[in-house]
């Protein structure tokens, strides 16, 4: 089935990115795109904003001029601009896509609200790759219980929120294995031991680098580390169109990767689940 989807802020990194990751997907069409109002692109045409000439993709600053024609609008802004695209989703019952992160503990409640009336997929990272990751650790945690973790993650120098969505993310995954509270660490300093059950997480900013995320797993005798390294944005972008494909014809509710993982499959679990046999099998051989 062919989805029609609009493109909230499609002059930005990312909106772009989905518009030419669209082009390539013959699943996708492109109604339009949305840009901020009052910035360079308004006025300008779709081609001039999001760098490529989809045929009958319109520009706008108001989405109500748009996203009523759309199956499913893929948003890649700011927490406002998220907000204000999903209300308008909410208003026409149109499902609604997002990669946005920066959202206050009030944001998310706004937007979990939201998902009463239309389907909404919030992911922190749209990759495949990621979404398998978040499927594996809590497993991986739960074989390796009393090592201690950190995250380190890696990106690019103008990213606004520190530390990443994604990061946070992997930490929720792997505490949800833990006991306790698991508190979070974020970076490190002063004259203190670590204490048991912290999660570390570090961010780094600099260069271009679009996503490099680093989960390590410690112990006296040895170590387990993952890690996932997005080579451009185009991996988020296919992510993006992927979970709005499956989006169109959902119930109205909050969904995440996960959900889109059991909707593919349960290969990350088995495979999780095999790997937390074989180290329970070796610790009791």
């Amino acid at each position: 089935m062919m989805t029609h989807i609009t493109i909230a802020g499609v002059a930005g990194r990312m909106g772009r990115e989905v518009a030419a990751a669209a082009a390539d997907d013959p699943a996708i069409t492109v109604n339009g795109g949305t840009v901020r109002p009052g910035s360079a692109q308004e006025g300008a045409t779709f081609r001039e904003a999001a760098g490529i000439d989809l045929p009958g993709a319109r520009l706008a600053s108001d989405p109500r001029a748009i996203v009523p024609d759309s199956m499913a609008v893929v948003d890649f802004t700011t927490p406002a601009g998220a907000l204000a695209h999903a209300r308008v989703c909410a208003e026409y019952g149109i499902p609604f896509v997002t990669g946005t992160t920066g959202f206050t503990a009030d944001e998310q409640a706004d937007l979990r609200a939201l998902s009463r009336a239309i389907p909404i997929y919030w992911a922190r990272n749209m990759s495949a790759g990621i979404a398998a990751l978040l499927a594996l650790l809590p497993a991986l945690a739960d074989a390796l219980r009393g090592y201690d973790v950190e995250i380190v993650e890696t990106h690019h120098r103008r990213k606004l929120d520190a530390p990443s969505g994604t990061a946070l993310a992997l930490a929720e995954a792997i505490a949800e294995a833990l006991p306790g509270d698991s508190p979070r660490v974020h970076g490190r300093s002063g004259i203190a031991p670590r204490q048991p059950g912290e999660i570390g997480i570090h961010a780094v900013r600099g260069g271009g680098n679009p996503g490099e995320h680093s989960i390590i797993f410690s112990a006296d005798g040895e170590e387990v580390r993952i890690q996932h390294r997005a080579f451009s944005r185009r991996a988020y972008a296919e992510g993006a169109l992927r979970a709005a494909g499956w989006l169109v014809g959902q119930q109205p509710g909050f969904y995440g990767p996960a959900d889109l993982g059991r909707a593919a499959g349960d290969a990350p679990i088995q495979l999780a689940r095999y790997l937390v046999g074989s180290e329970r099998e070796l610790a009791g051989a």
